[in-house]
């Protein structure tokens, strides 16, 4: 399958070919894969050979809500495992048709209320929305408050109507407006796709963590962050925001080995020992 999301969705061929794409390089070495069960949702724990903190990672995968999964992204988070030193959870949370809105942001917030360690979240693309969403609703319900929190190709408004959807559609050769639409309408089950646990961008972020945004400059998804920075900062937030120049959507998902990712390795680690040695 090509790395190419601009035609209408076909559920059983798409996940088939998402677990494909994040499997074109193998894990990194020294990464050791535990996979459990928290809260009754699948889990998968990455352990860096010589980690040695006591803070662990909380990681939110992609796939537009509908696609994902531990598999499809365990080696990407392998080599985030082994750059940042530490343990890192990939939560295995129920898609969309089969289990729409709001069930994705519950199983994360079950997950993490179980777990008793200072930790960080980090997702890619829905992944980030969950990763924004599942704070807000934490925060509801007088949850654990993560140290900091990075988001990487955040897709944070699902009505899809930022000017980066025009300004880099023939740029973003992997995403269409017209596919993440779609998508969006199917996770959302019928409720307004402006609503602030859906599209985050949206929310009032009180008293929130740092956040690091990363993003490349081709995606028809780059409003998304810069609107996030912007809202995140209006509310008090120390928040970072980090463009990628001609970089894709997700691009350490689909190369890890590039330069571009490397950096971003390398960004993500010193921003995380930074939030973790205050």
């Amino acid at each position: 399958m090509c790395t190419s999301f601009k035609t209408m969705i076909n559920f059983n061929e798409g996940r088939i070919g998402f677990e494909a794409i994040g499997n074109t390089y193998p894990p990194a070495e020294n990464v050791t894969r535990e996979n459990v069960t928290i809260a009754g949702i699948p889990c998968a724990w990455f352990t860096p050979t010589d980690m040695n903190t006591a803070d662990i990672v909380v990681y939110i995968h992609g796939g537009a809500f509908i696609f994902g999964s531990i598999n499809s992204h365990a080696p990407m988070v392998s080599y985030i495992a082994q750059a940042l030193n530490r343990k890192v959870l990939i939560i295995d949370y129920r898609l969309a048709p089969e289990h729409p809105f709001p069930a994705g942001i519950d199983d994360c917030v079950a997950v993490i209320q179980q777990l008793d360690l200072p930790f960080g979240i980090i997702g890619d693309s829905a992944g980030g929305n969950l990763t924004m969403a599942t704070q807000l609703k934490l925060k509801a319900v007088n949850g654990p408050a993560p140290l900091y929190s990075i988001v990487i190709s955040p897709w944070v408004d699902l009505t899809c109507r930022n000017e980066s959807y025009i300004r880099n559609k023939i740029a973003d050769t992997v995403l269409s407006g017209e596919y993440l639409l779609e998508a969006a309408k199917i996770y959302a089950a019928g409720r307004e796709l402006s609503a602030s646990l859906l599209s985050p961008v949206n929310a009032v972020f009180y008293d929130l963590a740092p956040v690091l945004i990363m993003c490349g400059t081709n995606e028809i998804l780059e409003d998304d962050s810069i609107h996030l920075h912007k809202q995140l900062i209006q509310s008090g937030v120390d928040a970072t925001l980090e463009l990628f120049e001609d970089e894709l959507h997700v691009w350490p998902f689909m190369n890890i080995h590039t330069e571009a990712s490397r950096k971003a390795l390398s960004n993500m680690a010193h921003f995380v020992i930074k939030q973790t040695n205050k």
